[in-house]
């Protein structure tokens, strides 16, 4: 049992207007996913869970070895398994523990005491949802395999009816009919227990090699420059991100109310850093532009994860007419 000071050190942690069931204050990881449900602010929701990545991370690693061993991945790549994590992590924020009607979080999250068990039942739903789809190995006889695709099942059954009702194989638009309208009859509510289908349902996903891709095979990977453009100026651009990125920190710094009692992390400093050798096609990750940047306290370094931010959506705004439209 723990003692009452690491309780209500811990207790002490959640947000102000918490409204979390009291059994529940103490939970594993209860408290800093409590504040971050409760973040007003899109860069204070960043940053706050960063710092719960961060902090946590020993206890995320042990959460993702069960999360492989029950996918039976076939390779040993921890930073795979923690970028589902992530995915199930924004997943569960978005769609449950937020509260629909304003910030703070939904009574699905107050009474919830097992929030481990939850992200990892929900990474391994990432898992599958993406071998569905052929983006991962081993999508036969494994879980999560094209063998518990539930949908294709229904559909697969659909046909075998239609066959026997009709003598002839169904076109697709004959399958969709009879397979939906199958689903309707036989369920109380098809459309919420996502078994409907379209005629998009029925194309086949698989995986193409990287080395075999082609505009042929997918045409998302034809990209169109602008007319007037020429060759890409990718340096004049790069100039002007970190010029708004000057003008941006010289804003904040007027509009500052009290003084840091540290220097400040300037988005134009960390644009530099993180276009210095986009020329040969490097972008340094977070962990490195800490490092040269010498950032040392944990404020600095949530700071400079919102600085971050704010310089890709400053370069995302300025390259966006070299994105395809659709």
């Amino acid at each position: 049992m723990r003692d009452r000071a690491a309780v209500t050190a811990i207790t002490s942690l959640h947000h102000a207007g918490c409204e979390c069931v009291r059994d529940t204050l103490d939970a594993p990881w209860k408290a800093e996913l409590c504040t971050v449900l409760h973040a007003c602010e899109e860069a204070e929701l960043r940053w706050r869970l960063d710092a719960f990545l961060e902090g946590h991370l020993l206890e995320i690693r042990r959460v993702l070895a069960r999360v492989k061993r029950v996918a039976r991945l076939q390779w040993d790549d921890d930073d795979l398994a923690l970028s589902y994590f992530g995915e199930a992590l924004l997943r569960m924020l978005n769609q449950r523990w937020r509260a629909k009607d304003g910030s703070g979080t939904s009574p699905v999250f107050n009474h919830t005491a097992n929030l481990p068990m939850i992200l990892e039942a929900e990474t391994r739903s990432c898992l599958r949802d993406d071998r569905r789809q052929g983006l991962l190995d081993g999508t036969a006889h494994v879980p999560g395999g094209s063998a518990q695709d539930r949908k294709s099942t229904h559909v697969g059954k659909s046909r075998q009816l239609f066959e026997v009702e009709h003598g002839s194989q169904p076109t697709d638009d004959e399958l969709v009919t009879f397979h939906n309208d199958r689903m309707r009859a036989t369920r109380k509510d098809a459309a919420r227990q996502a078994v409907l289908i379209t005629r998009d349902d029925l194309r086949a996903a698989w995986a193409v090699p990287l080395e075999d891709a082609s505009i042929e095979i997918d045409d998302r990977l034809q990209a169109s420059s602008p007319a007037d453009s020429g060759p890409l100026n990718w340096s004049d651009r790069i100039r002007a991100v970190i010029s708004r990125c000057e003008r941006l920190d010289r804003e904040r710094e007027l509009s500052r109310t009290r003084r840091l009692k540290r220097e400040p992390i300037l988005s134009a400093d960390v644009a530099r850093v993180y276009f210095a050798h986009h020329a040969i096609g490097e972008f340094p990750t977070r962990r490195e532009i800490i490092e040269r940047l010498g950032v040392i306290e944990p404020a600095a370094r949530r700071e400079l994860s919102a600085r971050l931010q704010e310089v890709l959506d400053v370069a995302r705004n300025l390259f966006a007419d070299y994105c395809r439209t659709t």
